[in-house]
C-alpha cells in the first residue's frame, strides 16, 4: 500500500513541474524546486536505494530555505493598478512552494521511517506514531488549509490557472504522502 502512495504522489508531482515549466514568470525560482521533488517522489516510489531519502530531504529543505529567502526580495508590484495584486499572488505562491518543499522533506523522513517498519509499542495493524510524526502531520493539515485558501483566493481573484493547478497538485502530494505514515 505505501508503494502505491508513493507512486501515485508522482503524478502531482510531475503536474507540479509541468506547471513550474508553463509559469513564465516563476520559471528560474519553480523549476528546480519542482524537478527535485519529481526525483524525490520518484526516488520514494520505485525505491532507489542510490540516494537515501534523508539525503532528498536535505535537499528540499536546502531548495525550501532558498525559496523563503527569496520572499524578502520578490516581485514589486508595477505602476499598473493590478500590480499589487500580482505581486502578492507571486509571494503567495512563493511562500506556498517553500513551505511545500520544506513540509515534502519532512514527509520524506517520517515516511521513509514508516515504510521501514513499525515500531515496537506499535499496536497490531496501526503505526505507531512518534513525535516528529505527529509535528509533520499536523504541518501537513495546516499546509493542506493554506492550499485550499490559495486556490479559492486564487480563482476569485482570477489569477492565471497555472498557479492554481500548481498548488492543487502540491496539495494533493502533501495529501497523498501524509497517509503513508498511517497506513505504513
Amino acid at each position: 500500500m505505501v508503494e502505491v502512495l508513493h507512486l501515485a504522489a508522482v503524478l502531482p508531482a510531475t503536474v507540479g513541474l509541468c506547471c513550474a515549466v508553463g509559469d513564465r514568470r516563476g520559471r528560474a525560482r519553480s523549476v528546480a524546486p519542482a524537478a527535485a521533488m519529481l526525483l524525490a517522489m520518484l526516488a520514494m516510489a520505485v525505491g532507489w536505494p542510490v540516494v537515501p531519502p534523508l539525503s532528498w530531504a536535505g535537499l528540499l529543505v536546502a531548495l525550501g530555505v532558498g525559496a523563503a529567502a527569496g520572499l524578502r526580495h520578490g516581485p514589486a508590484g508595477d505602476a499598473a493598478g493590478d500590480g499589487d495584486a500580482v505581486a502578492s499572488h507571486a509571494r503567495h505562491m512563493q511562500l506556498h512552494r517553500a513551505l511545500g518543499l520544506v513540509l515534502g522533506a519532512g514527509l520524506l523522513v517520517v515516511s521513509a521511517a514508516a515504510h521501514a517498519g513499525p515500531a515496537a509499542s506499535a499496536h497490531a495493524g496501526h503505526a505507531a506514531l512518534s513525535s516528529p510524526a505527529v509535528a509533520v502531520l499536523a504541518g501537513a493539515a495546516g499546509y493542506l488549509v493554506f492550499t485550499a485558501w490559495l486556490v479559492v483566493r486564487s480563482l476569485r481573484r482570477r489569477s492565471p490557472v497555472v498557479g492554481v493547478v500548481e498548488a492543487s497538485a502540491m496539495g494533493l502530494m502533501t495529501a497523498m504522502m501524509a497517509v503513508v505514515p498511517l497506513v505504513g
